[in-house]
């Protein structure tokens, strides 16, 4: 035995053995990498071929709504359903979801004891009885506890950012599908009526031009009915170009092509009549906003962050050491040596401590700048509807006492106390006036959005029941 341990061939043997299985331990524990190219064109088809009734879609939505998937597809899709649809398939909270599922995986790395770097050392001497040298050292940096537990509160508070995010992204999609719908919703409805009005000017103008033909009216009569008729069919002209933009704006929010929403039938029964809110729920709703809004917890979550580095900082104001072992066959003696490395912060640290608590001043101002922002934007939103409401209410009294004159004109015809002519013109101002009414509801709903949005919170309809799955998004994926 004591001559198999001075043959160096042996031990050479015997070493690089050790070395060979060291090598094979350390690849066996390694990842592979598997190649996911993208497939633009198959992308592009798949998103083409995205259709309201698909399987899929059902069985994604019933993790939102259980009771969505007892009909399928709906023959009336409510805002609820949509929003599913739109926090199921819009494309954006995909990619917030990914944003947290990265800051995730920084939490595994920020966990992680720091690698240890290895040298191999090899040195040949010709005329040595020993002419080999081999060693091997390791640098192994030590983080202290509070380094390890700093890096990772400043990992944990990265991921309850982007999941913050994630809902503030989710409360943008919905405030962009809120307006589309309600921007859609007016525009047919206006539709409706203008082509009530047109009809009804149509009737008018082949009565002037039968009264300018009988000599009982200038021509003159006949060019302001043609005026008239003129600036409907504008009107018509432009507003169903809104409805179009509106569509598409909401198959944006739903992350469907524009064609998926052709034939949809939209059931919206309190549209632009949203309920008062009692004082007690709005004062409830404003609060909650002021203190645990999306957006504001992102910045207080930001500042929490600054703070932890701010006493990461602190703490690299004190050493940090690098233990270093290693073994050497040095020329037929075996060494062992052991060192121990460490900072010299002479410095102090002073300049990143400096930059760290400056970061944490300027996060708490964006904090508090937020907050008073928000409770602007509470306030406004809030006179915005009250303001928005009173319109309503004086149009619908215009609309009572134009449908009254309208009742008289007809009245009128029957008993022969007026024309047919009086019986149009009445029919036309009722219309009008039902227009007006029309336009006030669109501009209160929203201003109802509006302050759903400021709120971070549905206030009406069925969408309440859907908030109380829209916190299990924070999770990073759909529940």
């Amino acid at each position: 035995m004591a001559s198999w341990r001075k043959t160096p061939a042996v031990q050479c043997k015997f070493r690089y053995g050790a070395w060979l299985s060291l090598a094979g331990i350390v690849a066996g524990g390694c990842a592979h990498y598997h190649a996911a190219p993208l497939a633009p064109q198959h992308s592009a088809d798949e998103f083409a071929a995205r259709r309201l009734d698909q399987a899929q879609l059902r069985d994604d939505i019933s993790r939102l709504m259980p009771q969505a998937a007892a009909v399928w597809p709906p023959r009336e899709w409510d805002r609820a359903e949509l929003l599913a649809v739109a926090l199921t398939q819009n494309p954006q909270l995909a990619v917030a979801r990914s944003q947290v599922a990265a800051a995730l995986s920084r939490e595994i790395s920020a966990a992680q004891i720091p690698n240890p770097d290895l040298t191999l050392q090899s040195e040949y001497a010709r005329h040595d009885p020993h002419p080999w040298l081999y060693g091997v050292s390791l640098n192994w940096l030590l983080r202290s506890p509070e380094r390890r537990r700093l890096e990772g509160d400043i990992a944990r508070l990265d991921t309850g950012n982007a999941r913050l995010q994630l809902m503030n992204e989710a409360w943008a999609v919905r405030s962009a599908l809120a307006a589309a719908l309600s921007e859609w919703e007016g525009g047919r409805r206006r539709l409706t009526l203008l082509t009530q009005l047109a009809a009804a000017q149509d009737r008018l103008l082949a009565l002037e031009k039968q009264r300018v033909a009988a000599g009982e009216d200038s021509p003159t009569e006949i060019v302001s009915a043609q005026q008239a008729r003129i600036q409907i069919e504008q009107q018509e002209a432009e507003l169903r170009e809104s409805v179009n933009a509106a569509q598409a704006a909401a198959a944006k929010a739903l992350g469907l092509p524009l064609q998926a929403l052709d034939g949809m039938s939209l059931a919206w029964a309190d549209w632009g009549e949203p309920p008062p809110l009692a004082e007690a729920a709005q004062r409830a709703a404003r609060e909650e906003a002021l203190l645990s809004r999306a957006d504001l917890g992102v910045a207080i979550g930001e500042y929490s962050a600054a703070e932890a580095k701010l006493q990461q900082s602190i703490a690299r104001q004190y050493p940090q050491f690098v233990l270093s072992p290693g073994y050497y066959w040095d020329h037929g003696i075996a060494k062992f040596p052991f060192d121990v490395g460490f900072t010299l912060p002479f410095n102090g640290n002073r300049g990143e401590i400096a930059e760290a608590r400056a970061g944490r001043d300027l996060a708490g101002q964006r904090m508090l700048a937020l907050q008073a922002g928000i409770y602007g934007e509470i306030v406004a939103a809030e006179r915005a509807e009250h303001i928005a409401r009173e319109s309503t209410d004086a149009a619908e009294r215009q609309l009572q006492a134009a449908r009254r004159q309208q009742q008289s004109a007809d009245l009128g015809l029957k008993l022969g106390a007026s024309d047919l002519q009086e019986q149009l013109s009445a029919a036309i101002v009722a219309t009008r006036a039902e227009l007006e009414v029309v336009q006030m509801r669109s501009e209160l709903q929203d201003s109802r959005n509006t302050l759903e949005d400021v709120l971070h919170a549905p206030l009406s309809g069925p969408e309440l029941a859907l908030a109380k799955s829209l916190p299990s998004l924070a999770s990073g994926g759909v529940p």
